[in-house]
């Protein structure tokens, strides 16, 4: 709690034993004294009573984050300094998403049509018939019907202008998470490694709880992101974790037939394995990067892909762009701001 309240923009840091209903109208009364506009809630709770105080206070749900401290970290780590730390990391990362939230209108998708250039790639993308080009004067301008989106989040990262972006999984969000994760690796080859895992909101991030439930002791190094789906994922999430100093970066969906959106795995893996093949010209093992499939009801192979993946990552060694000096950093082939 004490480190929480350390962080940028945290107005208050506080600890519930419990929280039961009569508890409403007092975190309420915290949200008003404080001028609360988003939540962090660590662990995740039953009864959703802060998330009702924050709906009477008028807070977003899309304002409200949480950072799964039992499931991820105590239940996970039997080393309680190791559990501490990677809390601590958790909390971290949830705070820097929440801070750069943004709600971009409507729920789904949604395109900035100062910038969009009617390329028609996020129509390609969407299986469900979601978007149709327009012809606004002398070009065609993106639009996505809101009664057909499933906020899968795939035209997001399909789109190669950056014009798109949604309400609760948005770029500004996801890449601040990265951030997080990734603060300071480029300083040195210590600690080593770090991993940086995105896992979908529907099959492997269930997977992942489900393993903290059983107490199946996972490797600390591995730190996890969720997405709506594993094709949110863009290409350069996972160009900004390496050039950040990660040392690898796994991406989890669900299984062939147990995808919720329509075979969004299977246009994750067309995305990884030619973005494989990009950082392989760069001279970088093809080892960083990972992409597995595990449904929700599957901790034991959630477990399994960690360790093994984990495993590739320790033979291939640190990151190259860790611990070299700040004026070669800007002449790195993956480097940048």
């Amino acid at each position: 709690m004490e480190y929480a309240g350390s962080l940028k923009n945290v107005e208050y840091a506080g600890s519930e034993p419990y929280c039961s209903e009569d508890r409403i109208n007092s975190i309420s009364e915290i949200i008003a004294k404080n001028n609360l506009d988003r939540i962090v809630i660590a662990p995740v709770m039953e009864g959703g009573v802060i998330e009702q105080a924050a709906e009477k206070s008028g807070i977003s749900p899309h304002m409200i984050e949480y950072a799964n401290i039992k499931e991820q970290a105590a239940w996970i780590h039997s080393d309680a300094d190791v559990a501490t730390s990677k809390a601590r990391l958790l909390i971290a990362m949830a705070v820097a998403k929440i801070r750069h939230s943004r709600i971009v209108g409507e729920e789904g998708a949604k395109v900035n049509t100062q910038t969009c250039s009617g390329c028609g790639i996020c129509a390609i993308t969407c299986k469900y018939g979601a978007i149709e080009l327009k012809e606004e004067g002398t070009h065609r301008l993106a639009y996505v019907n809101h009664d057909l989106c499933e906020k899968c989040g795939a035209c997001v990262a399909a789109c190669p202008s950056g014009s798109m972006n949604m309400s609760g999984f948005s770029n500004e969000a996801l890449i601040s998470e990265i951030e997080e994760c990734t603060a300071d690796l480029l300083d040195a080859k210590e600690p080593f490694p770090r991993v940086v895992v995105f896992a979908c909101n529907w099959c492997s991030y269930p997977a992942a709880n489900a393993a903290g439930e059983k107490h199946l002791e996972l490797d600390p190094s591995c730190c996890l992101i969720k997405t709506p789906c594993s094709a949110r994922v863009d290409p350069e999430w996972v160009m900004k974790a390496l050039s950040r100093g990660a040392d690898g970066v796994l991406v989890l969906g669900g299984k062939e037939g147990h995808c919720h959106y329509r075979g969004g795995n299977v246009r994750t893996n067309n995305r990884i394995s030619l973005l494989t093949k990009v950082l392989e010209s760069l001279g970088y093992d093809k080892r960083r990067i990972g992409v597995d499939w595990v449904n929700p009801d599957e901790p034991e192979r959630f477990a399994e892909i960690l360790k093994n993946f984990v495993g590739h990552i320790r033979e291939v060694g640190p990151n190259p762009e860790r611990g070299i000096p700040p004026e070669e950093q800007l002449t790195s082939a993956l480097h940048h701001n």
